[in-house]
């Protein structure tokens, strides 16, 4: 068959479409992502802490997901008077791999009459790995401050949820954008590799726009006195993220903001991700 037969049986097959009012409708894309806890050693397998090593490696999994840019697709409703309840990302329970052995050059190492502990999904067979799926958005835990002595403090390594809908632009420009923004603080007694995201929540789909992509956050990296360390960087679509650093002791503030135009689209939830000697954005910044 010539080319432009092929070409002929396939517009008449687009004008088909049409006149008899197919639908495309674009599908949400399935995103799977890897997972690891850290080591723990045990006098046998039996003692190994199997709760607390997949506590570590669900943190790991919604740390993926979020860098894997997932996100909850939000459907327009045909009634835009039915409100919806909102979603967040979160990865779905895993099939998880039990290691007990450690690679070499892992880092901790046990004794060799122990057991080396480890929650793993493996490399070669995707089953175990973890999907990235939703889970409904709880009362009382969203986060974020507003400008820097309202700063929200962070602890530890984690992944808090915000909602920029309410919020000042405390951040202007020209050090910060023109849109809603919220503040963190954290505190390093020593020095600490750090790495930090944030991810849009959610996309839209509706029957007349199709697709539309996630607004994109901006993300700042500030000292105590106010000076700005860090500007994030556009990881993918509705992720940005900062290059991992080595910061001194003393005390940081995170900026999560946006501009006017972008933080509109879509539920005007993110998810931030600190991470405190991780290793989930690769090499340590030299600079």
């Amino acid at each position: 068959m010539s080319v432009f037969r092929i070409l002929t049986c396939l517009g008449l097959v687009f004008v088909a479409s049409m006149v008899l009012g197919c639908e495309v409708r674009l599908k949400p894309i399935l995103h799977t992502v890897e997972y690891q806890s850290d080591v723990a050693c045990a006098p046998n397998p039996k003692d190994c802490p199997w709760a607390r090593l997949e506590e570590q490696a669900q943190f790991s999994a919604l740390v993926n997901c979020l860098l894997a840019g997932a996100s909850v697709l939000e459907t327009e409703p045909s009634d835009r008077s039915v409100r919806h309840e909102k979603h967040i990302l979160a990865p779905t329970p895993p099939r998880y791999g039990y290691e007990h052995v450690a690679d070499p050059g892992e880092g901790k190492r046990c004794q060799s009459d122990a057991s080396v502990c480890r929650v793993a999904s493996r490399f070669d067979r995707e089953l175990t790995w973890a999907g990235c799926g939703t889970q409904p958005l709880k009362n009382g835990v969203l986060r974020g401050g507003e400008g820097m002595t309202g700063a929200d403090k962070l602890t530890d390594s984690v992944v808090v949820t915000g909602s920029l809908a309410e919020s000042a632009d405390g951040f202007k420009p020209p050090q910060g954008m023109d849109g809603p923004d919220h503040f963190y603080t954290f505190t390093l007694t020593e020095k600490t590799r750090v790495e930090t995201a944030v991810g849009a929540n959610s996309s839209d789909w509706s029957r007349t726009r199709g697709h539309q992509a996630p607004w994109q956050p901006a993300l700042f990296l500030l000292a105590a006195d106010g000076k700005k360390l860090g500007k994030g960087q556009v990881w993918r679509a509705g992720v940005t993220y900062l290059f991992p650093v080595e910061l001194r002791a003393g005390t940081y503030y995170l900026v999560v903001d946006s501009s006017q135009r972008e933080f509109t689209r879509g539920d005007r939830l993110y998810r931030l991700y600190l991470g405190l000697n991780r290793n989930h954005l690769g090499p340590t910044n030299s600079q």
